[in-house]
C-alpha cells in the first residue's frame, strides 16, 4: 500500500506542476508578454506572486493560499472554526486537546496541495476566510478503505467515523461515473466579515475558476459535506445539488454518542452536495 500510495501522490504532484505551468502560460498570454520581452526578474516576480482569482467590492482579494499564511490560517481554525462548525460544536471538539491537535495537523496537510483559496482584506492585509479544496482520486479512495485509519483524539474520531459513514452510504465515483473530483474540506469566513457575500463568492471562485482548470486532468466535479442550513442554501444557489442527506442526531443515537440537548432537528441535517460541469 505504501508504494501504491506513493506512486499516486507522485502522479498527482506531477499533474499539479503541469497545472501551474498551464496557469502561468495563460497568465502570460493575458499580459501579452513575449518570451523575448520578459526578463529573468520579470519571470521570477510573476511565478512567486500568489495567484489572484478576483477582487470583491474593491475591498477584498481572493487568492491562492500561500505558505506564509499558514500560521494565520491555523489560528483561524483554532480560535474560530472549531467553535462554530456544526460537527465540531455538536461533539465539543474544543474540549479534547488531542482532537484539536489532530484536526490542526490535518488542516495543515490538506492545504499543502496549494489548491485552497483565501480571502484577504486589502486594507489590513489579513486573511478573513478560506475554502480548503483537494484533488481526490478513486485510487486514493480505494487505498483509504483498504486499511484502518486511526486518528488521535476521541472527538475527532467520532467526526471522522460519521464522514466515513457518509462515504460508504454514497459513492460519488459510481454516481457520476468519474475517477476524480474536487473536494471541499472546509469553508469558513470570520464572523465579523459575514453577511457581505464573501462566503458565496469564495465557493463561486472554486466552481467558476478553479474547477474548469481541473478539467485538463479529467476532473469536472466538485463535492463536499455541508453541515449547516446556511452553507447548504449558498451551495444550492450556486448550482450544487443534494446527493445524500443524513440526520446527525439519528446517527449519533444509533452509535451511542452523547450530544448536547440543544441541537434542533433542523440543524442536525447534513447534506452531501455536488456539481458537475457539463463537457461537450
Amino acid at each position: 500500500f505504501f508504494y501504491e500510495s506513493l506512486n499516486i501522490k507522485l502522479h498527482i504532484h506531477f499533474l499539479f506542476k503541469k497545472l501551474i505551468y498551464v496557469n502561468l502560460e495563460m497568465s502570460k498570454k493575458k499580459q501579452d508578454i513575449t518570451i523575448e520581452e520578459e526578463t529573468d526578474e520579470d519571470f521570477m516576480t510573476r511565478i512567486t506572486q500568489p495567484r489572484i482569482w478576483t477582487t470583491f467590492k474593491s475591498d477584498f482579494l481572493f487568492q491562492v493560499f500561500t505558505d506564509e499564511r499558514m500560521d494565520e490560517i491555523l489560528d483561524m481554525f483554532k480560535n474560530n472554526y472549531i467553535h462554530e462548525e456544526s460537527l465540531c460544536v455538536y461533539n465539543e471538539l474544543s474540549s479534547d486537546q488531542d482532537s484539536v491537535d489532530q484536526f490542526l495537523y490535518l488542516v495543515k496537510h490538506w492545504i499543502s496541495d496549494t489548491l485552497s483559496t483565501i480571502v484577504i482584506e486589502k486594507s489590513s492585509g489579513r486573511s478573513v476566510g478560506i475554502i480548503i479544496c483537494r484533488f481526490c482520486s478513486i485510487e486514493e479512495n480505494s487505498l483509504a478503505f483498504s486499511r484502518l485509519r486511526l486518528y488521535e483524539g476521541e472527538k475527532w474520531n467520532i467526526i471522522q467515523n460519521f464522514r466515513s459513514h457518509l462515504s460508504q452510504k454514497f459513492n460519488i465515483y459510481q454516481y457520476y461515473k468519474s475517477t476524480a473530483f474536487f473536494r471541499v474540506y472546509a469553508w469558513f469566513i470570520l464572523p465579523s466579515f459575514r453577511n457581505q457575500g464573501l462566503g458565496k463568492k469564495l465557493l463561486d471562485c472554486v466552481i467558476t475558476k478553479q474547477l474548469p482548470e481541473m478539467m485538463h486532468f479529467g476532473c469536472n466535479l466538485i463535492s463536499g459535506i455541508f453541515t449547516n442550513k446556511k452553507s447548504q442554501e449558498i451551495a444550492k444557489s450556486l448550482g450544487l445539488t443534494t446527493l445524500y442527506i443524513a440526520n446527525y442526531i439519528e446517527w449519533a443515537n444509533q452509535n451511542n454518542i452523547n450530544l448536547p440537548d440543544n441541537i434542533s432537528d433542523e440543524n442536525s441535517i447534513v447534506r452531501v452536495m455536488g456539481y458537475k460541469i457539463n463537457q461537450e
